[in-house]
């Protein structure tokens, strides 16, 4: 048989009707159930004593079987409960049958007996029943402690995960703040260099480090457009454009008038329509001119806030001035005769001197060669190690050739150099193109001494000796 459900126990399910449950009573009302069991009992017993006892309503039956029902309904439901199950049994005990007085008996004590059964009933419903409901009570209560010492756990495990997470999170950014530390110098070194190409690498790897962006681009001004020259993140379903022609809103607020854009603000989010979320102009501070473009496409909701846009506009402005010194310098190397470090001449000067040389050849009638030395580097090659090569190629150059040799950069390489031989045949190329070969390997670092290198000769000009005569 079910226990009787309370309101304490419902409102306990509730969030937040904790202490409403606690004061509440107990339900008021007979259970449906309690009224079933008290008929289907008495009905059993009463139809038991017409078929097949004597019908006289078990008044000589000591203990009366009608003391289970009372006894049991009153410890199972309580007193209400209790006291009904004693007043049926006192109806179903005298309406079918009622013993008749004794001789000896007075009407007291007549009476006295007919009414034992019916007290006794009703005084054990009553003491049973309130012991039974005091112990609902108790239970009740207990149910809604275990609910809020329950919901206090709840709410105490809740926060120790929120303060676990808390802490992963603090040291995971204090981890990676250490790493952004080491990882933002080695993208400040590849920023600091004189190689334009370079540079913009360093960058986005900058922008990558600072502003942790899932997508970002670089776009340089060519011809009075916007191109894309270096993407990171970017997929085949993106459909960011590659080129922005000077008549499109994002060429002309960021490179017209030279300002960041964020998608934060509207009119900047119908300027960038679509293409990113902040862009930016690769300006340099000290002249105020536009190199180009730094774009964010995507990146988390949280990184994007007001300091992630200043960030975003010191590194352009960083980024910028890097770039056209860069430049700066490049074009100073184009320019330039003759390497300091190296003592090569520069790679813009051969095609001229070798077109001097070959005139002066024919006009005085001498020999002209000229020896290529290649060195096929692995390409993990780092830029000191390039530096190194050239370095072994001047000291090699300076000491095994003539003062009339002349050795030359390699346009578009930095491990092959060009050396004109006046004065030299074929053979003495060859000669001079070996003895050259060996001194630069001999001077090579101890970690590249065995990079693979070889030496090409061919003649530029060839001695003809009647014409040498006429001359």
């Amino acid at each position: 048989m079910s226990e009787p459900d309370t309101s304490a126990s419902a409102a306990a399910d509730a969030p937040g009707a904790a202490v409403a449950a606690a004061e509440a009573p107990v339900r008021r009302g007979v259970r449906g159930n309690a009224l079933a069991e008290i008929t289907v009992f008495v009905a059993l017993f009463v139809a038991a004593d017409l078929l097949w006892l004597d019908g006289s309503g078990y008044w000589d039956w000591s203990p009366h079987p009608f003391w289970l029902i009372v006894v049991f309904v009153a410890t199972q439901y309580g007193s209400r409960e209790g006291l009904i199950a004693a007043a049926v049994s006192s109806l179903a005990l005298f309406a079918g049958y009622i013993p008749a007085q004794a001789l000896s008996q007075d009407f007291y004590a007549y009476l006295f007996t007919l009414a034992r059964l019916p007290l006794l009933w009703a005084v054990s419903a009553v003491l049973l029943g309130e012991l039974r409901m005091r112990h609902i009570r108790e239970r009740d209560q207990l149910r809604i402690q275990v609910d809020q010492a329950r919901e206090r756990a709840g709410t105490i495990a809740a926060a120790y995960e929120s303060l676990n997470e808390t802490k992963s999170q603090l040291e995971v950014r204090v981890a990676g703040q250490l790493r952004t530390v080491v990882s933002m110098y080695k993208a400040a070194r590849a920023v600091e260099t004189m190689e334009p190409a370079h540079v913009l690498t360093g960058a986005i790897e900058n922008v990558k480090v600072v502003i942790n962006p899932q997508k970002c681009s670089i776009y340089l001004l060519s011809s009075g457009e916007l191109e894309a020259a270096i993407q990171s993140g970017w997929h085949r379903r993106d459909r960011y454009k590659r080129l922005f022609r000077d008549d499109h809103p994002l060429y002309r607020e960021v490179i017209g008038r030279a300002r960041v854009v964020c998608v934060a603000d509207p009119d900047d989010e119908a300027v960038l329509s679509g293409q990113g979320l902040i862009a930016g102009p690769l300006l340099n501070p000290d002249t105020g001119e536009v190199r180009g473009m730094i774009k964010i496409e995507d990146m988390g909701f949280l990184d994007l806030n007001l300091s992630t846009v200043e960030i975003f506009r010191v590194l352009c402005e960083w980024v910028g001035a890097f770039y056209a010194n860069a430049q700066r310098y490049r074009r100073g190397q184009l320019e330039r005769a003759v390497d300091s470090e190296t003592q090569l001449y520069a790679e813009g000067f051969y095609p001229r001197i070798e077109q001097l040389l070959r005139a002066i050849a024919r006009r005085a009638g001498f020999a002209l060669s000229a020896a290529t030395i290649v060195v096929e580097p692995p390409e993990n090659l780092q830029s000191t190690q390039r530096a190194a090569i050239a370095g072994a190629l001047g000291a090699a150059v300076e000491a095994s050739l003539r003062d009339t040799d002349l050795a030359f950069e390699r346009a578009g390489s930095d491990c092959a150099f060009d050396v004109m031989l006046p004065l030299a045949g074929r053979e003495q190329a060859e000669m001079v193109a070996g003895r050259l070969l060996g001194e630069f390997t001999a001077r090579l670092p101890g970690e590249l001494g065995d990079l693979p290198a070889h030496v090409e000769t061919r003649v530029v000009h060839a001695l003809d000796v009647a014409e040498g005569a006429r001359v």
